[in-house]
C-alpha cells in the first residue's frame, strides 16, 4: 500500500468489490451474525462497534481455508510466525517508510492485551496514565482496573479552515507528565476524530516524553486506513526524538482487513524497552496466546491483501464524504470527515440546545431514528453531545443512515 497525493482511478477489481459493496442491505448484513449487529437487534441499522460489513480481501479468506484444510489448530509454528513477522516489516517499510529489525517485533493476542502488560508491568505502581480524548473507550478503563488513575486531557478544538478539528493539548500533557504520570496513550490515527498527526506533534510529543521519562504507548492499529488523497500516516516510532527506552507501538492487520476476531497483533519495541518486555514473564507470556489462524490471515493480508485493501480505503472515502457532507447539511449538526478509519464524530450540542434531541444523543437516534451509534460520553467525560458513528457499510446502507438521522432532527 503506498500513500499518494492523487486519487487514483479504480482498478477492474476495484470496480467490482464496489458493486459488491453498494448491493449490501441491512438484512443480508445482519443476516451474517456479526456482533455490530447482533448485538443491537432492535436498531434497524448497526453502526456501532469497530467492524465493517465489507467482509474481508478474498487473499485472506483463502489462506483461511487452506489452514482449516490442513487442521492448523495448534501452537504457533515457527514458520508462521517468521511470515507474519516478515509481512509486517516489508508492509511498514513499504507505507510508512520505516524499517524494523526483525527482533523488535513480537506478536500478542491484540493490542489491548499488550497496554495490559505495560501499564501493569512496566509503569511505577500507582503511577497514572495520560488519555488524551475523545479517546478509545478501553483507553478509559483499563487503568482503573489496574489501581491506575486516568488523567483526561481533552483536545484542542480548531478551526478546519485554518487549524486542525481536534488536536493534542500539549501543555496539558507536559502538565499531567510532571505530576508524574507513567504512560501517555497515543491513538494515531486517532479513534474517533480520524485525525492522522503531523510530525510537529510526534516530535512534540516525544520531546516532552524524553524530558519526563514517560512511557509513549503509540497505537496504530488504524494506521492501515489512511484515506487517499490525504494524510499521510508518520509512524511515531519511527520519529529521531522518539527514545526507543520509553516507546511501544501496537500495530494489526484487523481493522485494515475487517478480522479482529483472529486475534493477531503485534508490539514494536526496540533496545532497552524490548528488553524490559521480554525479561517481564507477564509480558513475555503473550506472545504464545496469538492466534496461529490470525498471523496466517496477517500474512495473506499485508502481502496478497494490498489492492484489496487500496480499494476499501477509495470506497471508504467517498462514502464518509458524501454522508459527513449531508449531515453537516442538518441545522446544529457539526460531523468531522476523518483523514483515516470509517469513523465520524457527530456533535450534536446545538440540536440538544434547542430541545430537538431529549436525554443522550445516541439512545435518542437510535430511538427515534433506528440508528445505533456509541455515546460520545463514553469516549471521555467532555463529549456526553457527540456520537460516534460506523460508516464502514454499503453505500445504500451509509445513505439510509443519512436519511434516518436527517429526518429524526427535522
Amino acid at each position: 500500500m503506498t500513500q499518494s497525493s492523487s486519487r487514483p482511478a479504480p482498478t477492474r477489481s476495484s470496480s467490482e468489490f464496489f458493486a459488491a459493496f453498494d448491493a449490501l442491505t441491512p438484512e443480508q448484513v445482519r443476516a451474517g451474525g456479526s456482533a455490530k449487529w447482533a448485538e443491537r437487534p432492535n436498531a434497524a441499522i448497526s453502526a456501532w462497534v469497530a467492524e465493517m460489513d465489507l467482509g474481508t480481501a478474498p487473499a485472506v479468506t483463502a489462506a483461511l481455508r487452506r489452514a482449516v484444510d490442513g487442521a492448523l489448530f495448534g501452537y504457533m509454528p515457527t514458520p508462521v510466525w517468521q511470515a507474519c513477522r516478515a509481512a509486517v516489516i516489508d508492509f511498514h517499510r513499504d507505507s510508512f517508510g520505516w524499517g524494523i529489525p526483525e527482533e523488535d517485533v513480537s506478536p500478542v493476542p491484540d493490542v489491548l492485551s499488550s497496554l495490559r502488560a505495560v501499564i501493569s508491568r512496566l509503569t511505577r505502581p500507582g503511577s497514572p496514565v495520560i488519555v488524551p480524548t475523545p479517546a478509545y473507550m478501553p483507553f478509559l478503563t483499563i487503568p482503573g482496573a489496574l489501581d491506575r488513575e486516568v488523567i483526561e486531557v481533552p483536545a484542542l478544538r480548531g478551526d478546519c479552515a485554518s487549524a486542525p478539528a481536534w488536536s493534542l493539548d500539549l501543555e496539558a500533557i507536559e502538565t499531567a507528565m510532571a505530576a508524574g504520570a507513567g504512560l501517555l496513550m497515543l491513538c494515531n490515527p486517532w479513534n474517533p476524530v480520524g485525525r492522522v498527526l503531523s510530525a510537529a506533534e510526534l516530535d512534540a510529543v516525544a520531546a516532552l516524553s524524553a524530558k519526563h521519562g514517560v512511557i509513549v504507548f503509540a497505537d496504530e492499529i488504524h494506521s492501515s486506513l489512511i484515506l487517499p488523497g490525504g494524510a499521510r500516516h508518520i509512524c511515531y516510532a519511527s520519529r529521531p526524538g522518539a527514545d526507543p527506552a520509553l516507546t511501544f507501538t501496537a500495530t494489526s492487520a484487523s481493522k485494515g482487513w475487517n478480522m479482529p476476531g483472529l486475534h493477531c497483533a503485534q508490539l514494536i519495541a526496540s533496545g532497552e524497552a524490548r528488553a524490559r518486555f521480554n525479561a517481564d514473564p507477564l509480558c513475555s507470556s503473550l506472545p504464545g496466546g496469538a492466534s496461529v489462524l490470525g498471523a496466517i490471515a496477517s500474512t495473506a493480508a499485508l502481502t496478497e491483501g494490498r489492492g484489496w485493501n487500496e480499494a476499501v480505503r477509495e470506497y471508504l472515502r467517498g462514502t464518509l464524504e458524501a454522508i459527513t457532507g449531508r449531515l453537516n447539511g442538518i441545522d446544529g449538526v457539526s460531523v468531522t470527515m476523518p483523514e483515516a478509519t470509517y469513523l465520524t464524530w457527530l456533535d450534536l450540542s446545538a440540536a440538544l440546545a434547542d430541545g430537538r434531541i431529549n436525554g443522550a444523543p445516541a439512545a435518542f437516534l437510535e430511538r427515534e431514528a433506528g440508528v445505533s451509534m456509541n455515546e460520545g460520553v463514553t469516549f471521555g467525560s467532555d463529549y456526553a453531545t457527540f456520537c460516534r458513528l460506523n460508516l464502514a457499510t454499503g453505500r445504500g446502507i451509509a445513505d439510509e443512515i443519512a436519511d434516518r438521522i436527517t429526518a429524526a432532527l427535522a
